[in-house]
């Protein structure tokens, strides 16, 4: 008997919807993502449901022109980690379903590899026993629990909040303090995807959009490097593909990641709009509520499971937030 969920998903009329994914699990070489499968299984589904699966860029051209969309659907895939291309590409491929993956520009030219994936890796091969590292004025102290490992998790949450200088200063004392020292060039598992890859998937209905130089939390940045890191990362990617989509992604793209200084720099740069990591539904009526709708774009993260992939689609995480909101603010007034 089909859940609520798969009941809705065939009647909805939900305007349109954006999911973000991020990895997609490669387990020989130890990468914890998405399960392909689970990913072909989705778009079969959507397919035989009749959604309509778009890209993101002509999604926001029919928004422009002022169409209503019904049951159209876009995914989005963020950094430009290699499997998103191995792995992925050809399941969205195999099903006809346009894909754009919001690149970090330094990390695929090999100058740099992402941060998290430092303090993860400091941590796996780490030796010592404790550690103790500093993050702007706090302090963190990390011990070996009963299964041999430490929790770094929530500190690295903590890191993508603290500014650029500080974090990086943490990572760079957490490398001394840990005694493994960072290569240069990243990991296998943490690699991305080449230019080359890049231009080979463009011909295969992928497409790619900026994501920054290195992926700063830009409201943690000056003003020069927030302008820098949007308008470079734009340019060296029209450096390298042949059709790079005129949309930005805000890196970790909450709320308060990025604001009038970054709206303002892709509005002069001429883009169509970006973006964020804010769960929910496009609608054409909410997007005409302000000026900067076009620059804040919801996305919900891609789960990987089929009843998750309907809920959203079918407006029920909508909902289900929207009452939440209205639960929170009559308990404020109550």
């Amino acid at each position: 008997m089909p859940g609520l969920p798969q009941l809705l998903a065939g009647a909805t009329m939900t305007e349109a919807t954006v999911f973000m994914a991020h990895r997609f699990a490669v387990p020989e070489l130890g990468v914890e993502g998405h399960d392909p499968q689970a990913l072909r299984l989705t778009l079969a589904d959507l397919r035989r449901r009749r959604y309509n699966l778009i890209s993101l860029e002509e999604l926001f051209r029919r928004l422009r022109a002022g169409e209503r969309l019904k049951r159209t659907v876009a995914f989005t895939i963020d950094d430009g980690y290699f499997d998103q291309g191995r792995i992925a590409g050809p399941i969205f491929a195999e099903f006809d379903c346009p894909a754009t993956i919001f690149a970090v520009t330094d990390f695929l030219d090999g100058r740099t590899w992402l941060w998290w994936d430092k303090i993860e890796h400091v941590f796996e091969h780490t030796t010592r026993g404790e550690i103790r590292v500093r993050l702007g004025g706090e302090l963190f102290h990390f011990r070996r629990d009963a299964a041999g490992g430490m929790e770094w998790r929530p500190f690295a949450l903590r890191c993508q909040d603290a500014s650029e200088a500080d974090r990086q200063a943490c990572i760079r004392e957490l490398s001394v303090q840990a005694d493994v020292e960072l290569p240069e060039a990243c990991p296998a598992r943490f690699a991305p995807i080449s230019w080359a890859e890049a231009r080979d998937l463009e011909k295969r209905g992928m497409t790619f959009g900026p994501h920054t130089l290195t992926h700063p939390v830009l409201s943690s940045a000056s003003d020069e490097q927030s302008e820098r890191e949007i308008s470079e990362s734009w340019r060296r990617l029209g450096g390298e593909v042949s059709r790079p989509v005129p949309i930005f992604c805000y890196p970790a793209g909450r709320l308060g990641d990025f604001g009038a200084r970054e709206i303002a720099t892709i509005r002069r740069m001429g883009l169509m709009g970006a973006v964020s990591a804010q769960p929910g539904n496009v609608r054409l009526s909410r997007l005409g509520e302000s000026a900067d709708g076009w620059y804040s774009l919801p996305r919900h993260g891609y789960q990987g499971t089929l009843p998750d992939v309907l809920q959203c689609v079918a407006g029920l995480e909508d909902l289900k937030t929207s009452m939440r909101r209205r639960f929170r603010t009559g308990s404020a007034h109550g």
